[in-house]
């Protein structure tokens, strides 16, 4: 299969669109954080935080190869080279004509192999509220391990949540790498039993 998306730094007209995402409560509703609105100036200086050089954290605009156009962002945070670390900062993908999987898949593989074959990083780790629809598909799809809950960390929709622990270390990607679990068509077919999974 044809790669559907590409990665590039970010540009300042990039903030109109994200303006829109940072302002839809249904796509940050189980995002941890605060749900906090922005304003069109506030985003697009955080866009351009985000285009200057910083050795400790990656951003990328995920857009699309057919429309050319900004679907989403990812980003690796809180990069320790003493320690071989990365926080994963997730994903978004805001566009809800790429919500399918497909994008979340080629991402996670970029990032991935970012992440491991040219940081040469030990340990991938981040966190997620439990029940996270899709972020908990796709952990197990990369084969992140739970780690710990932290109970009742995160205050969000009215209640408060438990938060998911998860990493996934260089050697285990590298042994899956090896037997073909990071190849597109293997990971789509693990998302899509998760998700008839998740609906059981």
């Amino acid at each position: 299969m044809e790669k559907t998306v590409y990665f590039r730094a970010f540009e300042d007209e990039d903030a109109i669109q994200i303006h829109k995402w940072k302002n839809d409560d249904e796509l940050h509703k189980y995002d941890i954080g605060l749900n906090k609105r922005t304003c069109l100036e506030e985003d697009l200086e955080w866009v351009r935080a985000r285009k200057r050089h910083n050795p400790y954290e990656a951003w990328w605009a995920i857009c699309s190869i057919s429309e050319d156009k900004i679907i989403g962002w990812a980003c690796l945070t809180n990069i320790h080279y003493i320690n071989s670390s990365a926080n994963y900062g997730g994903i978004v993908i805001g566009d809800k004509d790429y919500q399918d999987g497909i994008a979340w898949i080629e991402t996670y593989i970029f990032v991935l192999e970012y992440a491991f074959e040219r940081l040469h990083l030990n340990r991938l780790y981040g966190t997620y509220i439990v029940g996270h629809p899709s972020t908990t598909i796709m952990a197990d799809v990369a084969f992140f391990k739970t780690e710990g809950i932290l109970r009742q960390s995160v205050y969000k929709n009215g209640c408060f949540h438990d938060e998911i622990s998860a990493a996934l270390l260089s050697a285990d990607y590298f042994e899956h790498k090896k037997n073909g679990e990071y190849e597109f068509k293997s990971m789509m077919k693990r998302l899509i039993s998760g998700r008839k999974e998740n609906r059981k």
